[in-house]
């Protein structure tokens, strides 16, 4: 397994292929991974030993000063540093498994990996529509995605995405599916709620450019949600958190509270009646499928894997695009039919378990021993 995110410790696209390596490790399997060295050691990466795993930090990414760095490069070039790293650490390998946040962070692992002969399989947790390859480097990366045994995404939607700006049919390409924080069969409370009040949660990365809490912010500044008894809360971190509290300081927000990271994912639905989400693109958010199956409707944007699981009025609320106007509308539906959302909550929580298995990382990790022992899913 290849972790190539090289932009954070860890994220969400980190637990199916970690979840899965160490399924694959308990079953007798010899697994390697392989992640960025950071200085020390990644506590999560390391759990993956405790589990069978055999663990290699990259130090030529991650520990050497970008000035030695630059002087290495001169003599032994990007490509060739990879090409040389997998031809090294893919000996006698049945299957490489690449894990990515967008579709294409790991290109030159991609091109690497390719032109070793190893067999490969991709994975991609998101596809950005505003982020377009150039025409180079979509044919390249039609060739890497094509010649991989297997291409899998968490939503069709990031899937068609990806063909079309890679102009491939991605004829290998499966979705697949997360693995969630919370229990499969959880059954929660639904908070205690007067006819006109309503508690809102967005649970993820403080980061504007994907998550759109501004767009939240300047919706709840409107006159007629500042009538309103309803009280947002903005559960965990992330690079724009400042910002996002000067927002909410110059529209005057008192309903607005930053609540910091929280683990217990459980425990924020037993305090909150709806999940609201107004990202700009997705993946397949992980956020959705964990409130849905503690039983809360969510009013999210209809990007990435929304419409996979939101059924719009029925158990929760798509607003068309991340913008003040639509996605006003969409709150104020939910607004409206805030006497119906326990009901539509626990039409939330029958529809995510038609979905999603007990144990999505357990399936993936059958999946890929499939594909290492027999071969392509589908055209190479």
């Amino acid at each position: 397994f290849i972790m190539a995110n090289e932009g954070h410790r860890w994220g969400g696209s980190e637990p199916l292929w970690s979840e899965a390596a160490a399924h694959l490790a308990r079953a007798g399997n010899a697994v390697s991974v392989s992640a960025k060295d950071w200085g020390e050691p990644n506590p999560r990466v390391e759990k993956l030993r405790e589990a069978g795993c055999q663990v290699f930090y990259r130090t030529e990414q991650g520990k050497i000063p970008p000035f030695i760095t630059r002087q290495i490069r001169k003599i032994f070039p990007a490509p060739e540093y990879y090409l040389n790293y997998v031809q090294t650490m893919g000996n006698g390998v049945d299957l490489v498994v690449v894990s990515q946040g967008d579709n294409r962070d790991a290109h030159h692992w991609l091109r690497a990996i390719r032109d070793s002969g190893c067999r490969y399989a991709i994975v991609a947790q998101s596809a950005v529509p505003h982020c377009w390859p150039d025409d180079d480097s979509a044919e390249d990366l039609s060739r890497c995605y094509q010649r991989a045994s297997a291409a899998y995404f968490v939503s069709q939607a990031n899937l068609d995405l990806s063909r079309r700006q890679f102009g491939s049919p991605l004829s290998n390409g499966k979705v697949v599916r997360n693995p969630f924080n919370v229990g499969y069969n959880v059954s929660l409370p639904w908070p205690a709620q007067s006819p006109d009040e309503l508690s809102l949660a967005h649970v993820g990365r403080l980061d504007v450019i994907s998550k759109a809490q501004d767009v939240l912010l300047e919706v709840l500044g409107l006159p007629h949600w500042r009538e309103r008894r309803v009280r947002l809360s903005l559960i965990g971190e992330g690079p724009h958190e400042r910002g996002l509290r000067r927002i909410a300081e110059h529209l005057k927000l008192t309903s607005v509270e930053f609540a910091g990271q929280q683990s217990d994912i459980e425990k924020i639905w037993r305090k909150h009646h709806a999940l609201v989400l107004p990202s700009r693109f997705e993946g397949m958010p992980l956020v959705v499928v964990e409130a849905m199956l503690c039983g809360r409707p969510c009013v999210a944007t209809d990007v990435g894997g929304n419409r996979d699981l939101i059924r719009d009025g029925v158990n929760g609320f798509l607003a068309k695009a991340a913008t003040v106007e639509l996605v006003d509308e969409a709150m104020n539906r939910a607004w409206e039919a805030r006497g119906r959302l326990r009901e539509m909550g626990e039409q939330a929580a029958v529809d995510v378990r038609k979905w999603v298995s007990a144990d999505p990382a357990a399936d993936f990790a059958r999946e890929l021993e499939r594909v290492a022992s027999d071969g392509a899913v589908g055209a190479r």
